[in-house]
């Protein structure tokens, strides 16, 4: 967790620029955009990137750059576990 902690700080303190586009989701899925948490999206999205770091689709607001951020911690750790329905043959 320290190594996690250590690199994200460093990407905070080089003032990576945020670059902000509305495009189609195939596009953006096929520049590497992620999406998270499970949200919907809708034909067009927003993508924020901030190159070499971080590209993800994106509704909500953000800083102009990471040094707008401040400081990265890891305060808890916990698991998650995804459900299924096996397949029976």
């Amino acid at each position: 967790m320290q190594q996690v902690e250590e690199q994200v700080n460093t990407w905070i303190s080089e003032a990576h620029t945020a670059e902000i586009e509305l495009m189609p989701i195939a596009e953006a899925k096929a520049k590497g955009a992620i999406a998270m948490f499970g949200e919907k999206y809708g034909d067009v999205v927003r993508v924020i990137d901030f190159p070499g770091v971080s590209m993800e689709l994106c509704g909500g607001t953000h800083v102009r750059n990471t040094a707008e951020i401040g400081v990265f911690k890891i305060v808890s750790e916990t698991g998650i576990s995804l459900e299924c329905d096996a397949l029976k043959l």
